[in-house]
């Protein structure tokens, strides 16, 4: 379950790093749709991708390709702003972005049913859920800080930094045997 938690609070940097930025790169009305794009594309990709039967829900390494699309779609909205592209090139960027974040949810709390006792699923949904919620606060906390300091969409870096070491905790988890 650490490996799996880790995974869960690398998740929240993701969710917290990328609202911050977008909000601090953004001026004006447009960064709430800019948000809303992101968790569009979340919403979309997670309808599509629950439509889909699963052999194994909560399979390791299910989690772990969730995850490596997660840290390459991640990447967009860094390079949108690195590129000093349009709002539209940014906007675009943070929709397939979100692709990867309801994909990764479903396949993670999964595992967490997977890999708890059937007596003890609240518990464990409560430490993912607890754990997101930490990341969430972490990301965006990191994210404002380097808003303040840094150049404009210097924070896109942390979302990619977060996937890929929930990437990397996956793939660990992945690596090793599983109840």
């Amino acid at each position: 379950m650490p490996a799996l938690l880790a995974v869960f609070l690398a998740t929240g940097v993701v969710f917290g790093a990328l609202e911050v930025t977008t909000l601090a790169y953004v001026d004006g009305p447009e960064a709430g749709l800019l948000i809303g794009l992101q968790a569009g594309g979340s919403c979309a990709a997670g309808l599509v991708y629950g439509l889909r039967p699963v052999a194994a829900p909560g399979d390791p390494r299910r989690l772990a390709v969730c995850l490596a699309a997660m840290t390459a779609l991640m990447a967009l909205p860094l390079l949108a702003a690195a590129s000093g592209g349009s709002t539209a090139v940014l906007a675009l960027a943070l929709l397939a972005a979100g692709a990867a974040t309801a994909p990764t949810m479903i396949t993670g709390m999964a595992s967490v049913q997977r890999i708890v006792p059937p007596g003890s699923v609240n518990e464990g949904m409560t430490l993912a859920v607890t754990a997101i919620l930490t990341g969430i606060a972490a990301g965006s906390a990191v994210s404002g800080w380097l808003a303040e300091r840094a150049a404009p969409g210097t924070g896109y870096t942390v979302p990619v930094a977060a996937a890929l070491l929930g990437l990397v905790a996956a793939v660990l988890r992945a690596r090793r045997p599983t109840p």
